[in-house]
C-alpha cells in the first residue's frame, strides 16, 4: 500500500521548484567537483529532502535548496571519509611541486574539519574570494575571513605536528 504523502499544492510546488531550480542546483554540485553517477545521486537527495519538507517550503525557495545542496554533499564526504575538494586542490599546485610536499599538505587537509578544508581550498587554492565564500556560507565577509585564518592556522599546526617544519614566509 503506496500512499503520495504529497497533498496536489504541494506536488505542484515541488514540481514547479524542481523546474525552476534543478539546473541550478545541478551546477553548484558539479562546481563543488561531482560529476557522473555520484552527481545524479546527490541531486537527487536534495529534491527529496525538499519533499520531505515540501508543507514548509515558500515559493522561492532557491537559497534553502543551495543551502540543503551543501549539507548533502558534507554528509556525502563525512559518509564516504572521501576528500574530493582537497583531491582536486592538491591537483592545482604546481606540477613541478615535490610530491612529498603535495603529501604532507594532503595529510594537513585531512586534519581539518570538512567545514575549515573547504575554506582553505576555496581561498587558497582555487582562489575564491573572500564574499564568494561568504554568501555560498551564509556569512559575512568578516566573519569568513575569520574562519580562513583560524583554518589556516590549524593547518600550520597540523603540518607542524606532523613533523615538517613550516617556511619562513
Amino acid at each position: 500500500m503506496s500512499e503520495n504523502p504529497l497533498s496536489a499544492p504541494h506536488r505542484r510546488r515541488i514540481e514547479a521548484l524542481y523546474i525552476a531550480h534543478s539546473a541550478t542546483i545541478r551546477a553548484k554540485l558539479q562546481w563543488l567537483g561531482f560529476s557522473g553517477q555520484t552527481l545524479e545521486d546527490l541531486h537527487q537527495e536534495v529534491f527529496i529532502i525538499a519533499i520531505r519538507h515540501a508543507e514548509e517550503l515558500r515559493d522561492d525557495a532557491k537559497a534553502w535548496l543551495v543551502k540543503v545542496a551543501r549539507g548533502v554533499v558534507v554528509n556525502y564526504r563525512r559518509r564516504r571519509r572521501e576528500v574530493l575538494d582537497a583531491e582536486a586542490g592538491l591537483d592545482r599546485l604546481s606540477t613541478a611541486s615535490d610530491p612529498e610536499v603535495r603529501e604532507i599538505v594532503r595529510r594537513g587537509l585531512d586534519a581539518l574539519g570538512d567545514v575549515e578544508r573547504q575554506f582553505v581550498i576555496r581561498y587558497d587554492l582555487y582562489g575564491e574570494t573572500i564574499a564568494e565564500i561568504a554568501r555560498d556560507f551564509g556569512m559575512t565577509a568578516e566573519r569568513a575571513y575569520a574562519r580562513v585564518r583560524a583554518a589556516r592556522k590549524r593547518l600550520r599546526r597540523a603540518i607542524e605536528e606532523d613533523g615538517c617544519a613550516w617556511p619562513d614566509e
